[in-house]
């Protein structure tokens, strides 16, 4: 999940097709890596994703980014 620390808005939520880490103590299989993270938030404002903006959670799915 991201959101916009300056400005919240809505909530980006990417789904990679990974397992979540749900508990604290649980160490992932594999780890996001930053530009991950990039090109994700880049898919997303290019899909309509206005960080700013009120609303639902914006909901991009991808298998990998």
């Amino acid at each position: 999940m991201v959101e916009d620390a300056a400005c919240p808005g809505t909530t980006l939520v990417v789904e990679t097709g990974r397992p979540a880490v749900l508990e604290p103590n649980m160490v992932p299989a594999e780890v996001v890596l930053p530009h991950e993270v990039a090109a994700g938030i880049r898919a997303a404002r290019s899909n309509g994703w206005t960080p700013s903006s009120n609303g639902s959670p914006f909901k991009l799915h991808l298998s990998a980014v």
